[in-house]
């Protein structure tokens, strides 16, 4: 049962409780041992730790918590030479796929509008691109092209005055390069002032000293949510290694802290493709909010990163939809209106 999706992990993840027999969780979902096995192994491949121990001849449920945030240093989170940052932290949105969500990015917007959060982090693939060796391709957009795909970016990307979002592109955004030399930063940047370009696949973001990288890798994610961004971390020298690595790409998420560097896989904001139906993968959709304590030399003392999912029911999975029922975001002096 190792193949399970992440809502039916997260699912049977929340019922199960430190200390609870596994007989009642197995009566529960109907499952025999075996297949509980293969439950707990969808669990570690979803970054969510659980076992099972032995507890006055029991077998029982012990999941391993992770803490809500990362106290590096005994500093007092009130000391007034710490330096406060709240940033989001988005990717994935693959604006022209049929399976985009721009109903739901608006809604993490609004947050950031709530929340008086000012910088917005993209982590790549804006855009869905275009693959002229995909046949299937075009009937997986209702944009194509570099000239629908860039202006949606333009005409419908939230705009919320007092925030900022910084951006890298991705692999399907490159494909526009590719096909003809046209760079989607070049329309986005020239159109939108409240949106940054930091580069192709890799950008650095500088927030009061702390050192932020954004990354976009390509190929497929391992079985082990950790594996690839640990190998990322691991070639990294150590006088060059950010305080925090964004990874976009993989359509999962799962927070760790590696060779000090605080590392984010970063959920997209796209529903599952054809791709991967047929491939079997997993698709996290979401965001993260970071709340970073930070010395006046860049160093972090407190970092709490907050994942925020969205359910099953929050997904517009009806053809169009999305291209048909959801206008631009506008907020404007705390007043939000839709064009």
């Amino acid at each position: 049962m190792s193949d399970i999706s992440l809502e039916q992990v997260n699912k049977m993840y929340r019922y199960m409780k430190n200390g609870m027999p596994i007989q009642a969780f197995m009566i529960k979902f109907g499952v025999n041992r075996k297949e509980l096995d293969g439950i707990l192994l969808a669990c570690q491949i979803y970054g969510k730790d659980v076992d099972v121990i032995n507890d006055k001849n029991i077998e029982v449920f012990k999941k391993k918590i992770k803490p809500t945030g990362y106290h590096l240093n005994k500093k007092n989170i009130n000391d007034g030479r710490l330096i406060h940052n709240q940033i989001c932290v988005v990717s994935d949105t693959h604006f022209g796929s049929i399976h985009n969500q721009l109903h739901l990015l608006n809604k993490i917007y609004e947050e950031c509008d709530k929340r008086g959060i000012k910088i917005v982090l993209h982590v790549g693939d804006i855009v869905d691109g275009n693959y002229p060796n995909r046949p299937e391709n075009p009937r997986q957009q209702f944009l194509h092209g570099f000239d629908e795909q860039a202006g949606y970016v333009v005409d419908m990307y939230p705009k919320v005055e007092g925030i900022t979002t910084y951006y890298i592109l991705g692999s399907h955004d490159e494909t526009h390069y590719k096909n003809g030399q046209a760079t989607i930063n070049e329309w986005v940047s020239r159109c939108r002032d409240d949106m940054v370009y930091l580069g192709q696949d890799v950008g650095e973001f500088n927030l009061d000293g702390v050192k932020i990288v954004l990354d976009h890798p390509g190929g497929g994610s391992a079985q082990s949510l950790s594996y690839k961004p640990q190998k990322r971390i691991e070639v990294m020298e150590s006088l060059h290694k950010p305080k925090i690595l964004l990874i976009g790409h993989y359509h999962k998420s799962y927070a760790f802290t590696y060779r000090n560097v605080q590392c984010v896989l970063v959920p997209a904001l796209c529903d599952k493709t054809q791709f991967q139906q047929k491939q079997g993968l997993s698709n996290a959709l979401g965001a993260y909010f970071l709340d970073i304590y930070s010395d006046k030399k860049g160093n972090i003392q407190y970092f709490t990163p907050e994942e925020v999912l969205f359910k099953k029911e929050d997904i517009w999975d009806e053809v169009g939809r999305d291209k048909d029922k959801v206008h631009q975001l506008v907020i404007n002096k705390n007043k939000a209106t839709l064009n």
